[in-house]
């Protein structure tokens, strides 16, 4: 409030933070709290109607923080950070939770700014496999971009996505996945697609593809739910 300089009396929207938005007049406004009176609910609809799970390998240094950040504004519903062989940033123990913690508060604050009704959950980092385990549901899409990946397209597995439960993505790190990691997604039903021929840094493969499924899925302006059409 300090920054919008509100006064009382403006009409501001409220969040709860599990999905309910509100219109409120403001009583107070200081720089720490602020008291509002609750008007009416926001009745219009600002989830995505596919839940997304960004399965995100570990990156060096703020590329995370960027990653949760713009996730959330997309619409990303839950963050699942993971190492894998190639990943160099080591999280363990109170060092991971504090980092945690440090995703979630940016989260928080990317979804006030954005006007989500949902802060997106972020996981503790965990393995892969962890991933694969918990995450792998049967029906579930499950996306792994991967450069190793010459036949199939992202394009040519979001057909119908709309009508999915929901979707896994597999972003790995600055070095890429391991075959044996490629093989093992697969086993679990991963979907392995190409990016096109120019190498994309995690950072940008992430949000490329969180951007491509949501307006297949009928968000992002899309109101078709189709898959984006790709010139020929």
């Amino acid at each position: 409030y300090r920054v919008l300089r509100l006064r009382p009396g403006t009409v501001v929207e409220v969040g709860d933070g599990r999905g309910q938005v509100y219109r409120a007049e403001l009583i107070s406004a200081g720089p720490h709290r602020s008291r509002a009176r609750l008007l009416e609910p926001v009745l219009e609809e600002r989830e995505p109607r596919l839940p997304l799970i960004l399965a995100q390998a570990l990156v060096k240094g703020e590329k995370m923080d960027w990653i949760i950040q713009k996730g959330t504004e997309l619409g990303v519903h839950t963050f699942v950070p993971f190492t894998s062989g190639r990943v160099v940033v080591k999280l363990k123990g109170e060092k991971a939770e504090g980092r945690r913690e440090r995703w979630t508060r940016i989260a928080r604050e990317a979804a006030k700014q954005c006007g989500r009704a949902v802060v997106p959950r972020v996981d503790t980092p965990v393995d892969l496999e962890e991933v694969l385990t918990r995450y792998g549901r049967k029906d579930y899409l499950i996306i792994m971009p991967w450069e190793g990946e010459n036949n199939q397209g992202l394009n040519t597995v979001l057909t119908g996505i709309a009508h999915r439960t929901g979707v896994l993505v597999l972003i790995g790190p600055e070095g890429g996945f391991e075959e044996e990691e490629v093989q093992r997604a697969r086993e679990k039903g991963a979907r392995v697609v190409s990016l096109g021929p120019r190498i994309l840094r995690t950072e940008t493969a992430a949000l490329a593809v969180v951007t491509m499924i949501l307006y297949a899925a009928g968000d992002l302006g899309n109101t078709g739910g189709g898959a984006p059409s790709v010139p020929g």
